[in-house]
């Protein structure tokens, strides 16, 4: 199995599964941008347009991530936004990414907010997984606008499913470190540094945790599919690491109080 080169093997988009995709995304970037907009309105405070501008921007590394991992975006009557790595983006990729990896943040750091405990950071972790799966064969299997070429491992109705786990980190990460650095971040000028977590959380999961999967797999024009399948594994247990040290940044909760000691002393009896 020789790695995915660009160009790879091209084909014609499915039309009606593009057109759903444009409606869908551009959909869920409305309802993102009027849910960001209230909590603009709320915090007084620009952080939360940073975030979305951040999952924006990190749409500029989905090229490299499709063609480390295999992902093709079909070229022949694809309604093309831009090319990089020899990956054709379609026009639908940003509002994606605005609604999933920018409000995702939000919500990451809004849900924190209301509920910052460790167990919160595993229930949005298996939330935005499970989101990540579902979405993502329904745009390889039913929609037809993308596919993973050559052989994959652990890939079920044309998915490689540990995908799954790196495509759900990128919000986590950046809405984590958000509820943790806005407090700290007083002025304006200072939360325009948010611009650079969610980049950052895209490429600390993708190429980080699929450090040894990706080395593998460009490794030889014929890497062993045995050793794929293994290698694959370490990476949503990279993604679980890093879950565990997010969790950390919350403290235990704290043991109850102990009842205070009370020291009864004896009358000294008069005269001694």
């Amino acid at each position: 199995m020789a790695p995915v080169v660009s160009p790879a093997l091209d084909s014609a988009v499915d039309e009606t599964g593009q057109l759903i995709s444009v409606v869908l995304t551009f959909a869920l970037a409305a309802v993102a941008a009027v849910y960001v907009a209230r909590v603009v309105r709320q915090e007084r405070a620009p952080w939360p347009l940073v975030l979305l501008a951040a999952g924006t921007l990190t749409c500029l590394l989905e090229p490299l991530f499709d063609h480390l991992y295999g992902l093709w975006f079909p070229t022949q009557g694809q309604w093309t936004l831009f090319t990089a790595y020899g990956v054709s983006e379609p026009v639908w990729l940003v509002p994606a990414y605005f609604a999933i990896y920018g409000g995702g943040a939000v919500v990451v750091m809004r849900s924190l907010r209301a509920t910052p405990t460790r167990a919160q950071i595993w229930k949005l972790y298996w939330a935005f997984v499970g989101v990540a799966m579902v979405a993502e064969i329904g745009y390889v299997q039913l929609m037809g606008v993308y596919e993973y070429q050559d052989d994959q491992p652990w890939k079920v109705l044309g998915y490689p499913l540990f995908l799954g786990f790196v495509n759900s980190m990128s919000a986590l990460i950046a809405g984590i470190l958000a509820w943790r650095l806005v407090p700290l971040l007083r002025t304006p000028g200072q939360q325009l540094g948010l611009v650079v977590l969610t980049p950052l959380a895209f490429a600390t999961e993708a190429f980080g945790s699929g450090v040894l999967y990706l080395a593998l797999r460009h490794g030889s024009e014929d890497p062993n599919m045995v050793l794929l399948h293994v290698a694959a594994l370490t990476v949503p247990l990279g993604t679980a690491a890093t879950v565990k040290l997010l969790t950390l940044l919350i403290p235990e909760e704290a043991p109850g109080e102990v009842p205070p000691v009370v020291v009864v002393r004896e009358r000294t009896p008069a005269g001694v």
